[in-house]
């Protein structure tokens, strides 16, 4: 009953949004791609607080559905404890969801999402139903030998409701093994090992040149290195969407 309520909340207030404050002011949406250990959530929270806009990890949006036993969480969870790759339709639905809250009523900095063609072409889709589109697309495009540097040496925090990254080198934890701010145990994914990670950046260089190639000239691209601060890369972001608007 109480998520029923919500959803016609969430329902009304996307009307008025739409219909009201999208009118004065159109909302953002920059797409950020990259692979794994590209650095495309940093530079999220990073373009958040400059530009006033919501980052939209999805990530953050599966466990949101899951931990709430929404329908379209449990249908998400059937496949992910099956092992297999939740459908585009389910993702889009929960994104879809998502994207109504108020919190988005600016728009959003979309982090995981798209990463094949077809989903591109399904967040255009989305979109162009609300008199809206992506903005711009960012792709942080590191050469493998500085992507196998950052997750290598990257550690994560189990907490799941904190999961801030650390680097053993660069970022490294004040107390080793231990997260700064909840103070729970750091760990190494299993999928940060050299020898995988080279797998999974051949995996994803499949999927994401079409999605490179669907945003065309439009698209910012950046090649960060070992020695690249997150500052910098904030800096050449945001010089590339002014610029970008003024055209």
């Amino acid at each position: 009953m109480t998520s029923t309520i919500l959803e016609r909340s969430d329902r009304t207030t996307f009307w008025l949004t739409r219909n009201v404050l999208w009118r004065l002011r159109k909302p953002r949406y920059i797409v950020l791609l990259g692979g794994p250990g590209a650095g495309k959530g940093t530079l999220a929270k990073l373009l958040m607080e400059v530009l006033g806009i919501a980052h939209l990890s999805t990530g953050d949006v599966f466990r949101y559905e899951i931990s709430n036993n929404t329908e379209l969480g449990l249908k998400a969870k059937a496949y992910i404890d099956a092992g297999k790759l939740v459908p585009d339709s389910i993702t889009f639905a929960m994104l879809k969801r998502e994207l109504t809250r108020w919190k988005y009523r600016n728009g959003a900095i979309l982090d995981g999402i798209p990463r094949t063609l077809v989903q591109a072409k399904m967040l255009d889709h989305l979109l162009d139903a609300w008199g809206v589109g992506v903005e711009s697309a960012v792709l942080l495009d590191p050469d493998e030998e500085t992507l196998i540097y950052r997750l290598s040496n990257r550690l994560t925090c189990s907490n799941k409701s904190c999961g801030r990254t650390y680097h053993l080198v660069s970022k490294p934890p004040q107390v080793p093994g231990i997260c700064d701010v909840c103070k729970n145990p750091l760990y190494q994914r299993k999928d940060d090992v050299p020898e995988v990670i080279s797998e999974r950046l051949s995996t994803y260089r499949t999927e994401s040149k079409p999605v490179c190639e669907h945003y065309g000239r439009g698209l910012i691209v950046l090649k960060p290195t070992k020695e690249t601060t997150e500052k910098t890369v904030l800096s050449e972001v945001i010089t590339a969407l002014r610029a970008r608007r003024r055209l």
